[in-house]
């Protein structure tokens, strides 16, 4: 079909951005293939974003992780801030401001 699936636009209009967890501290020699295999085991995993420059096409340190299942993201957090990785410790921590403050 003609999907706009990963056509890099977008107007804001992802259900589920809540589910989105934000990476930090990453070094940078690690792949979305790396960040798959991380965050995998938690969770079924809509899609993986790892900022690069354009112009070195190095990684610039931080990735986003969507979750199908709030939850997963949740114990991906849980179990993986603070995580070493590659020599460096993780910073894992929710993408998105939680918008329902209790």
């Amino acid at each position: 079909g003609a999907s706009m699936e990963g056509a890099g636009g977008g107007d804001g209009r992802r259900q589920r951005d809540e589910n989105s967890v934000r990476v930090t501290n990453l070094s940078e020699d690690v792949t979305e293939g790396d960040l798959q295999e991380l965050f995998r085991p938690f969770g079924p995993i809509s899609r993986v974003f790892l900022a690069v420059d354009r112009t070195t096409g190095e990684n610039r340190g931080f990735a986003f992780i969507n979750y199908h299942h709030k939850d997963d993201a949740e114990r991906a957090i849980r179990t993986l801030n603070g995580y070493g990785y590659d020599n460096l410790i993780l910073h894992v921590e929710w993408a998105a401001p939680r918008a329902e403050r209790s």
